[in-house]
């Protein structure tokens, strides 16, 4: 495999922080019932604080945590 160049670099870059911060917007928008807090729509947890958040195995929550990793 060859190492990508400056542009193609910048590039994934600009599209991980984009996907990240779609995942971020919409973890939490999954069908809720009125006055209830935010579910997602991958595990149907509900939003931390006001419960335990993603649900174990969860894919978006296992992509948000890994792309944290990658932030440079």
């Amino acid at each position: 495999m060859t190492k990508p160049d400056d542009r193609e670099l910048a590039r994934l870059r600009a599209l991980n922080a984009e996907l990240r911060r779609l995942l971020e917007k919409h973890q939490w928008s999954g069908l809720t019932p009125t006055k209830s807090y935010g579910a997602c729509p991958e595990c149907g947890g509900s939003e931390a604080p006001f419960a335990n958040g993603h649900n174990p195995g969860c894919a978006i929550a296992a992509v948000l945590a890994a792309s944290e990793l990658s932030v440079p």
